[in-house]
């Protein structure tokens, strides 16, 4: 991972690692007083933070490492206190080496970390004060903080506490992203084009999907980059199976006549960029150019119109040319927010689309500069299984839309026999 001179300037390069981004002490500080003056708003003298889940080659654990420049490898507790310096727990002692070399937290603690960032809690003084919750993952779809077992456990520590669970509101602060975060998603888009064009350059007949994917997870360690997953399949234009490529490449092969579609996720840390790819080996049937035109239009009108200032229901006008075209928009979204593992808003649902009720919880959501999200356009001819998907990643800015990607995911390419 190439770093400026500037980010050198700074930091010990021995903190510099492959798998959690670097981010300046000045970032992480405004991190922290903005979860602070949120915590004094709301009457929470002390935040518990859980980081439990990694995904794909990141040691995940979203909220934690936004607090700490850090996640272990195994389970991490963080106690941030109202006022005071926060402390993360570590079980294994020799991993508190690397932690010191690169969190931004200076007091680490090794030893049984929840038992002991329970017993800081009690030393904090707050054995009858109103702890906050924040758990490993992603909010919107369910409000998990820690496992039954530990939360039993605790409330058993703490009868005369208040716990609230402050998983909405942090997730909210990290909606619209700084300039060192926006900077590393670019550079999230720039290697999420590299994986795409290595595997359109690589894809011909009787290469295997498990090859294809293998070329992708080969450029994300080639430059140093992390990604949650990344899929490839292909598709008879004919008779197709499907219009998703599956989760786990298998050693299917490609033929002529084939459609291709990915979904490719990568970046640094948590912060991966997106891209939804369809290429054709050989020229598209009648069929398949309708629906990429369809979906390439969606896309492009998105990219050159979206502002901030709009609302959540507004996106639903961009499904026009899909209605138009005799087409249906697969159950999906064409905007979900992401940077690590699926962040609000969710917008843009075909009326009856088994997704409405997530377009609904955002249909008041307003856009603004720093919200980063995904675009995805995924159509198929209605009672078929023939379909396919365009898609790309970028930036609300102060007066419109920076697309992170600069491959061409809205020409038709063409594999030739």
């Amino acid at each position: 991972m190439k770093m400026s001179k500037d980010v050198y300037n700074v930091i010990d390069e021995s903190a510099d690692n492959n798998f959690i981004p670097y981010f300046s002490d000045k970032e992480m500080a405004q991190r922290h007083k903005n979860v602070r003056k949120e915590m004094k708003e709301r009457g929470i003298d002390v935040l518990l933070v859980y980081g439990h889940v990694g995904i794909g080659s990141s040691p995940g654990q979203i909220h934690l490492q936004y607090l700490t420049r850090f996640a272990n490898v195994f389970e991490t507790f963080l106690t941030v206190p109202v006022e005071g310096e926060p402390t993360m727990f570590i079980n294994l002692d020799y991993h508190c080496v690397n932690a010191r070399t690169i969190s931004y937290i200076k007091d680490i603690q090794d030893g049984d970390a929840f038992p002991n960032a329970i017993q800081k809690i009690k030393d904090l003084g707050y054995e009858r004060g109103t702890i906050g919750l924040v758990g490993p993952g992603g909010a919107q779809f369910g409000d998990i903080t820690l496992f039954t077992e530990q939360r039993q456990i605790l409330d058993k520590a703490f009868p005369d506490a208040k716990i609230v669970s402050a998983n909405q509101w942090l997730q909210a602060l990290q909606l619209i992203k700084s300039e060192e975060e926006i900077a590393l998603l670019r550079r999230a888009g720039a290697l999420t084009d590299l994986a795409q064009e290595e595997v359109f350059q690589l894809t011909r007949p009787g290469v295997k999907h498990k090859d294809l994917q293998r070329a992708m997870n080969l450029t994300a360690v080639r430059h140093y980059g992390t990604f949650p997953f990344g899929h490839v399949s292909s598709f008879s234009m004919e008779d197709p199976e499907y219009y998703y490529p599956t989760p786990y490449s298998t050693g299917k092969r490609v033929r002529v006549g084939d459609m291709l579609m990915s979904e490719f996720c990568l970046g640094y840390g948590n912060y991966w960029g997106k891209l939804w790819g369809t290429w054709f080996v050989g020229n598209p049937t009648p069929e398949y150019e309708k629906m990429f035109n369809v979906a390439a239009t969606v896309h492009d009108n998105m990219v050159s119109e979206l502002k901030p200032g709009m609302k959540g229901k507004d996106i639903d006008n961009f499904l026009k040319p899909i209605y138009d075209a005799g087409l249906e928009q697969v159950p999906s979204l064409l905007i979900a927010g992401w940077c690590f593992m699926m962040q609000p808003p969710l917008a843009g649902c075909a009326p009856g689309n088994q997704s409405t009720a997530y377009a609904q919880m955002y249909k008041d959501f307003e856009f603004k500069p720093g919200h980063t999200v995904t675009l995805h356009i995924w159509v198929r001819i209605p009672n078929t299984k023939k379909g396919l998907w365009v898609g790309s990643s970028g930036v609300f800015t102060q007066n419109g839309y920076e697309n992170f990607n600069k491959y061409p995911v809205n020409e038709i390419r063409v594999v030739p026999i």
